[in-house]
């Protein structure tokens, strides 16, 4: 039984995190965020974070702020985009077919857990683009176990397929605004002219891959 595998991608070096050429306005960004009904925050799903992790959904299928799955009924903006404009510019100043765009909140004192994001399972073209609105120097953010420092309104794309990390050792939460894009033309010109914080390579997460199909294959 032969099983696909690509040997090149899984030992070709991949940048860990890129600042793209492009910044929003944090006052704006921040009018906005207050904007957002503190009833609206739920519960990040999935086991890698310690319950201090929260996000709001903008852009989802079925336009429902609390849907925080990359698949199901068609997206659409939620109620809380229809009361953010900024936001919406931010949306629109990526040209590109849109996944889920969530807010994300991480209280003081908050873990988000070391882990790695399974995104082929969605897209192998997606994008994880993070533009910070609120944040610190005591927010300790690891990829790949080195240390990448956001300010606000600055946009990085962090591949987060390699193993990250975020704590939160501030007294205010740290909130960024998350878009999943699907890459195109378009975005490979913005990813070109990004500053790279370094590269390493994703050996584990393809061998990874490797073990899920083989373990499926074998029932």
């Amino acid at each position: 039984m032969s099983v696909p595998f690509d040997m090149k991608a899984a030992f070709a070096p991949y940048h860990i995190a890129r600042r793209l050429p492009l910044t929003f306005d944090p006052e704006r960004l921040s009018r906005d965020l207050a904007g957002v009904d503190e009833a609206w925050w739920g519960s990040h799903e999935g086991p890698y974070h310690d319950g201090n992790w929260e996000s709001v959904s903008l852009w989802a299928p079925g336009g429902d702020r609390q849907q925080q799955r990359s698949f199901g009924a068609p997206f659409a903006a939620t109620e809380v985009l229809d009361l953010c404009p900024y936001f919406a510019e931010v949306m629109a100043a990526f040209p590109c077919e849109k996944n889920r765009v969530r807010l994300m909140r991480l209280r003081p004192g908050g873990h988000i857990l070391r882990h790695s994001d399974p995104i082929h399972q969605i897209s192998d073209h997606l994008l994880r683009v993070h533009v910070p609105i609120v944040t610190s120097d005591d927010v300790h953010f690891h990829v790949n176990d080195q240390r990448i420092v956001m300010r606000p309104g600055e946009v990085w794309h962090v591949d987060v397929r390699f193993p990250h990390e975020v704590h939160n050792a501030g007294i205010h939460p740290r909130v960024h605004l998350v878009l999943d894009l699907m890459g195109n033309a378009e975005t490979d010109a913005l990813l070109a002219g990004a500053a790279s914080s370094g590269q390493g390579r994703l050996t584990e997460y393809f061998f990874g891959q490797l073990r899920q199909v083989l373990k499926g294959e074998g029932g």
